[in-house]
């Protein structure tokens, strides 16, 4: 091979490596999910409380001692991975997420709850003490906490928010943007590809990899998206036989009906989430500005 020839086979090389790398190909993309480990969300709670390096070290070294800013700052670490909210309280599903039971531990569970139960929190506990003693039952008896960062759920306001952009991401067409303001779901592409693009960007669905039961579990705690679900799997297993005669955007849909129709997650998604965001974009001026004529909102 001539220098030349070399020069520009390397060329070509590095081209195709910087296009592949462009494109995200290589790393799974954002979109709007959020992940975070127990210890990041604990470094953005100390910054945001004012909590010195050398005392949180000490927390840390001796197990979250019972003093008033470990507490508070237990109580902001719970809001900010919420596994703690202002209505429910204690999220147990999302808090076991961030331990790892210790090998051989198979009562790790039964301990955890009997001391929940030890331990309840009195109406005149302020919310930094209840959220420690649920900690503490936690740390004490489940396992040890992890370092791997987890799914971070949304709330309501951020699940409205992701179907708004959706619209703005995909330019929902008006007859479409009337069928989910009425909380209708035509079975068309340009509803499919809503639903697809809506699970996708909030990292509950992907192409390749199929539904993603471990986040669908913490979102909606319900039994039918737990990952172990045998006749969850089973039926997934079944969808994905059906694929190759369907469009990306009718299989997302079509394999999230057949599998968890009855779910409350698809109510929540189709009657409420897409209907409320449709209903705020229609009731937005429409423009269709030209020259001659300008909408309210470009004067």
């Amino acid at each position: 091979m001539s220098r030349t020839s070399f020069v520009v086979a390397a060329l070509a090389l590095v081209a195709g490596i910087a296009s592949v790398t462009a494109t995200g190909r290589k790393s799974e993309l954002q979109h709007y999910i959020v992940e975070k480990s127990f210890f990041q969300a604990q470094a953005e709670c100390a910054l945001y409380q004012g909590v010195a390096d050398d005392d949180l070290q000490r927390y840390v070294r001796t197990g979250y001692p019972d003093e008033e800013e470990v507490r508070c700052l237990l109580r902001c670490i719970g809001f900010n991975l919420r596994f703690w909210n202002q209505t429910t309280g204690l999220q147990k599903h999302l808090v076991a997420g961030h331990f790892v039971p210790y090998p051989n531990d198979f009562h790790n569970v039964e301990r955890t709850e009997a001391c929940l139960a030890e331990n309840l929190y009195h109406c005149d506990d302020d919310l930094c003490t209840q959220v420690y003693k649920a900690f503490q039952c936690y740390y004490q008896h489940y396992g040890a906490l992890s370092e791997c960062p987890q799914f971070v759920v949304n709330y309501y306001n951020e699940d409205l928010q992701l179907a708004y952009d959706t619209h703005g991401l995909l330019y929902t067409s008006q007859p479409a943007l009337r069928n989910l303001a009425g909380a209708c779901f035509p079975k068309d592409e340009e509803s499919f590809c809503y639903f697809r693009s809506f699970n996708v960007r909030g990292g509950l669905y992907d192409d390749h990899k199929g539904w993603h039961l471990g986040r669908l579990y913490q979102q909606y705690y319900e039994q039918v998206f737990h990952p172990d679900n045998a006749l969850t799997i089973a039926c997934l297993a079944n969808q994905q036989k059906l694929a190759c005669k369907r469009t990306k955007c009718q299989h997302a849909y079509e394999s999230f009906k057949a599998c968890f129709g009855a779910s409350n997650a698809h109510e929540y998604q189709v009657k409420v989430v897409f209907a409320e965001a449709a209903k705020a974009i229609l009731d937005q001026p429409v423009c269709h500005c030209n020259k001659a004529q300008l909408c309210p909102l470009h004067k």
